[in-house]
């Protein structure tokens, strides 16, 4: 049966979690877990290798959980009956595991309170994500993908920009000079219950305002028998979780989508630092958090253009290309220009948000596009997931690695160069395989 069209009001309500979701995501690993950072790892000055070795950690740790659940997940929402319909049940279940682990990450009075909420929140985003980004292509026909990529974008983007100007509200005030444990404590806090606030209200929206597909077992897979015994799981994991790798685009998109992923993960982890440390800025969380806004805040106009021309181009691929190149540009700049970029800051993160802003609009159609089976979505979705998440586990230690080598040697500064300049190398490795992708449009 054909998926009907959605109005301007079902779109936004279908992708409004994706707001929620970066309010709470966005700013933690460029600016709140950085700040925090400093409370655990003292420093006189920013940015050690101490600092970066610690934040590599944690974000490797995150990015390890985030690399086995959502396949699971996905693949289970594909497949589990009732009247709350397929996705609903784990988007509820975890916004409960998220929002439990609030109070843990307000108090953070010891490394180990602040992990085992960090690890809460992880583990309730990871069981959210896989459902609820099945719910796209569950929803959405498929001449409106390139719009609802568009509010995929656009959203994302203005979850980013909510994220950071709070961040940058709350810990705006934390500089070199002037450190204060307590007001990071508190402020960061105020992060996590505003934050908490928000997803826990657009979870109330999108399980009460989107009507999901039920559950079809003969939509899914006509071999059903065959999963109910051991034997039988053990086929259908290696025939259906192998056979994605066989299609060509998948294998293409994953990648180069893999290398975009990788140099931003290299790019937004170590940027805080590369301000206090590289850039000698007193108010180095303040200059990130607001450069990281500015930069969304064109990320939002190209998003929003992407998407909607998007279905109307003959290739996605090329917009992505260039999107990327755009992005590269930007990490290449933090390389090569003098210690005190001065004004040339802001123009860069409006360059990087151009690009960003139009990846994230039509990476989403493309990713669709890509897709082995939609019948099975929540599955190669999870799988998809991997594109994220291994660039997470792997950037941080990349960058971490070379930070301390270059440390070791009385370089640091050298090394955050380094750092950004492998992160170029990535994105534009992906800038020119994306081209490889065969589209039919």
């Amino acid at each position: 049966m054909k998926t009907p069209r959605l109005s301007f009001g079902k779109q936004l309500i279908l992708n409004l979690l994706w707001f929620a979701l970066n309010a709470e995501t966005a700013a933690l690993l460029t600016v709140v877990i950085p700040t925090q950072v400093l409370l655990f790892e003292p420093s006189s000055q920013v940015g050690s290798a101490e600092q970066a070795t610690l934040l590599s950690w944690l974000a490797t740790a995150a990015a390890i959980v985030s690399l086995f659940m959502p396949p699971l997940v996905g693949a289970f929402s594909d497949r589990t009956p009732g009247r709350l319909g397929r996705r609903r049940p784990y988007i509820i279940l975890g916004g409960v595991l998220l929002v439990s682990g609030t109070p843990l990450l307000v108090d953070s009075s010891t490394l180990v309170t602040f992990l085992i909420g960090l690890a809460l929140l992880h583990f309730g985003m990871n069981i959210i994500m896989p459902a609820y980004q099945s719910l796209v292509p569950d929803r959405v026909p498929e001449e409106q993908r390139g719009v609802a990529s568009g509010f995929v974008g656009g959203l994302t983007i203005l979850g980013n920009v909510a994220s950071l100007g709070l961040a940058a509200y709350l810990l705006g005030g934390v500089n070199q000079i002037h450190f204060d444990p307590n007001l990071v404590r508190h402020n960061a806090g105020l992060y996590y219950m505003t934050t908490a606030t928000i997803i826990t209200i657009v979870i109330v929206i999108t399980v009460l305002g989107v009507q999901e597909t039920p559950y079809n077992p003969r939509l899914v897979t006509g071999k059903l028998v065959r999963e109910r015994t051991v034997t039988g799981f053990i086929w259908w994991l290696i025939h259906h979780w192998v056979e994605p790798w066989r299609k060509y685009n998948f294998t293409v998109v994953f990648l180069t989508r893999t290398a975009i992923m990788l140099g931003l993960v290299l790019f937004m982890t170590y940027v805080e630092y590369y301000f206090a440390r590289v850039q000698n800025i007193t108010n180095f969380v303040a200059t990130t958090a607001i450069i990281a806004v500015l930069a969304l805040g064109g990320g939002v106009v190209s998003g929003a253009l992407s998407g909607v021309l998007s279905d109307r181009m003959r290739r996605r691929a090329p917009a992505v290309c260039v999107a990327t190149i755009f992005m590269a540009a930007a990490s290449f700049a933090f390389v090569v220009l003098p210690t005190s970029l001065g004004f040339w800051i802001w123009p860069l993160g409006i360059v990087f948000g151009l690009g960003y802003g139009a990846f994230s609009s039509v990476d989403w159609a493309l990713s669709i596009d890509a897709l082995p089976s939609l019948k099975e979505a929540g599955k190669h979705l999870g799988m998809w997931n991997a594109s994220t998440t291994l660039p997470a586990i792997v950037g941080p230690l990349l960058g971490g690695s070379i930070i301390a080598i270059a440390g070791g040697h009385g370089q640091i500064e050298l090394g955050y160069r380094l750092v950004f300049l492998v992160a170029t190398l990535f994105l534009l490795i992906a800038a020119v395989g994306i081209l490889f992708v065969r589209e039919r449009r």
